[in-house]
């Protein structure tokens, strides 16, 4: 287990293939990139936020294989925030399924979730989890938003983003879309003189690499070559 506890400190910490995380924050704040390339079959992430506690992570997943990553983050204290950013890819016949949880356990909290996805031969991609503000934790704010592009007619995906709120003073929303990529966006590219090889991989580049700028220049090039070979 990876284990990071941290009181008082701002950090940054980068991990390659690091299955299993704790992370435990009281008065800190941990800037957490998470990168997969080798095939895990099973990843665990729990987090214990703190008062004043803020975790912000951005996790890239290019690797090969079936997958199932279940992330749970409890907000236990006042002005507790996370930050969560994912960008996933899923080819050949693999099935990954990420369920991500972040729970509000006290009020003044907040957390944020935006995961995207490429699902491409057969393969089959699930974004899940639940947003839960409890009773009596007023002023607190939790958004999830997920967002799936299926490159190929048997690919699969599924973005189900669930809230459950037992409070009234709160903000909270969810977003989910899963479509096919736009055959007008690859003619366009195409008829600019990109072979559709090419064209897909642009796009697939355009789609999961905003998170790619905040990792090392070697993990970013590592991304590249992943998802160039990919296609």
């Amino acid at each position: 287990m990876e284990k990071i506890v941290l009181r008082n400190e701002i950090k940054e910490i980068e991990l390659v293939d690091a299955s299993d995380i704790f992370v435990d924050l009281l008065n800190s704040e941990l800037n957490l990139r998470l990168a997969f390339f080798s095939n895990i079959s099973n990843i665990s992430i729990k987090g214990e936020l703190g008062e004043n506690a803020k975790l912000n992570v951005v996790f890239v997943d290019y690797s090969n294989g079936d997958l199932n990553c279940d992330v749970k983050i409890n907000l236990n204290g006042i002005d507790a925030t996370c930050d969560w950013k994912l960008a996933a890819l899923a080819t050949s016949k693999f099935n990954k399924k990420y369920d991500i949880s972040f729970i509000h356990n006290v009020g003044n909290t907040t957390a944020t979730m935006n995961n995207y996805g490429v699902s491409k031969d057969k393969a089959n991609l699930v974004f899940t989890g639940v947003n839960h503000i409890k009773e009596r934790c007023a002023k607190s704010v939790t958004r999830q938003n997920a967002k799936i592009i299926l490159f190929d007619e048997l690919a699969r995906g599924t973005a189900s983003p669930i809230l459950k709120i037992d409070e009234n003073d709160v903000v909270a929303s969810h977003g989910a879309i899963v479509g096919q990529i736009s055959d007008e966006h690859m003619f366009y590219l195409m008829s600019r003189g990109l072979s559709k090889k090419d064209a897909r991989e642009l796009i697939i580049k355009g789609y999961l690499s905003p998170f790619t700028h905040h990792f090392s220049e070697a993990i970013q090039n590592k991304i590249s070559e992943t998802i160039k070979e990919a296609i």
